[in-house]
């Protein structure tokens, strides 16, 4: 068992120590924000993830239909907390009367257990499978860099499949792909890959590109509802115009091997489904007795306290953040880095003996790329589209992306794909 708490300061007072579960957004960006802490020996910091690196999720398409380099959306936790422990593990159960973790180390059977004095829990959310027949067998996620990945090589198959397919009608069948959810997500898997398969359809000969379609199916009345009605009609406008098939107030009913079911009983010739329709709470959290409201997030004050504790925090995907208003916070990764480098504060100024304060955060707006260098945004109340909203899009994440040489890696891939084509290659990651 360790037990950091037991380790004193420079002034002879034991040290807190302050456990981060989960490595997304917001834990790493809060334990970047406590380095200083750490290392001027404040406190103590462990940050457990079952992975040693965070996704740069706003990126992952594009890594998928490669305008970047798979490994250029993934960060190191190690290098971006510093000073911080890391554990690459399982987390197994939390003893909130103890004040423990049980974790298991990657690659091991053994169990250890952790003390804290102060938890933040931060881990995420997986993607939302409701309980749609054949949706589990035959749908494709894209919540991780493999999933971006082996999508991209499946993609390629069905080129090569088509390129040696006997009938035009088998071709149309393969080449089209059923993206459901219209919300952020949704919208740039839409246009990013009708954009690759009509590019990609170029190296088979016997393909013709205007049989590529992608068919987007959204349960809202419009796609984007996130934005204002303008901006996204003029989405639904530049989507179409690329051969997008958007298919609105409609959901899906069943998912077989070769074909989709929609709920008004239209059946889409298709072996490609990609699910972009919400988020779930991680399952891990369902294991911790927190409060949780009746989707499973964890229920917080406006300080990121959960509920009844006085030493556990949530933020990120996995908790419910009110705002002044009483709603909740977006389960963006905006929202979450604000909310670990809030935290981070409020647990410097608990262990100076003061009290926190409440998380308050007025989003700057919202972005969305479309594909084929055309996006739309709200900035400041500024609405934008086409070719500026897209050129905005890139260079806010691309000053968002941690670290040096990361930027300069992702921009030369951005300006390479302006010049050169993508490689129509597969990288060997097959989906199970």
């Amino acid at each position: 068992m360790s037990d950091k708490s037991c380790e004193l300061r420079a002034n002879g007072r034991p040290r807190p120590h302050l456990v981060i579960l989960g490595g997304g957004f917001g834990g790493a960006y809060c334990a970047q924000a406590l380095k200083k802490a750490v290392k001027r020996g404040e406190v103590d910091v462990t940050v457990i993830d079952r992975h040693n690196y965070f996704i740069f999720y706003p990126l992952l398409v594009e890594a998928g239909t490669g305008s970047l380099h798979p490994r250029h959306t993934v960060v190191s936790i190690r290098d971006f907390t510093g000073d911080c422990t890391f554990r690459m593990a399982d987390v197994e159960t939390v003893d909130t009367n103890a004040q423990t973790v049980s974790y298991r180390m990657s690659g091991s059977d053994v169990v250890d257990v952790l003390r804290y004095d102060q938890l933040v829990i931060s881990l995420g959310s997986v993607t939302r499978l409701p309980p749609i027949p054949g949706l589990e067998e035959h749908g494709y996620e894209l919540k991780s860099l493999a999933e971006a990945v082996a999508l991209r090589d499946h993609a390629i198959q069905v080129l090569e499949r088509a390129d040696a397919a006997d009938s035009e009608e088998r071709q149309r069948q393969l080449l089209h792909f059923v993206v459901v959810g219209g919300s952020f997500t949704g919208i740039e898997v839409a246009g990013e890959f009708s954009e690759f398969l009509r590019e990609a359809s170029g190296h088979f000969p016997n393909v013709n590109p205007d049989l590529c379609r992608i068919s987007l199916v959204e349960l809202n009345d419009r796609i984007l509802p996130a934005l204002d009605e303008d901006l996204s009609a003029y989405a639904a406008k530049k989507l179409a115009a690329r051969g997008v098939n958007i298919l609105l107030e409609t959901s899906v009913e069943r998912i077989a091997a070769d074909h989709v079911v929609l709920d008004d009983g239209r059946r889409l010739e298709s072996e490609t489904v990609i699910w972009c329709a919400g988020i779930a709470p991680n399952p891990l959290l369902g294991t911790m007795p927190l409060p949780f409201d009746e989707l499973g997030y964890v229920l917080c004050e406006p300080d990121l306290r959960v509920k009844g504790f006085d030493n556990i925090w949530a933020i990120g995907d996995a908790a419910v953040n009110p705002a002044p208003d009483g709603t909740a916070y977006a389960p963006t990764a905006q929202s979450a880095v604000r909310q670990g480098a809030h935290l981070a504060r409020t647990l410097r100024r608990l262990a100076a003996g003061e009290a926190p304060k409440p998380f308050v955060y007025n989003t700057v707006g919202t972005l969305a790329a479309l594909g084929c260098r055309t996006g739309v945004a709200k900035i400041f109340g500024i609405k934008l589209s086409g070719f500026l909203a897209w050129f905005l899009w890139r260079t806010v994440y691309l000053s968002k992306m941690p670290g040096l040489a990361r930027k300069v890696r992702v921009a030369l891939d951005w300006t390479l794909d302006l010049f050169f084509g993508r490689d129509i290659v597969q990288l060997g990651v097959h989906r199970h």
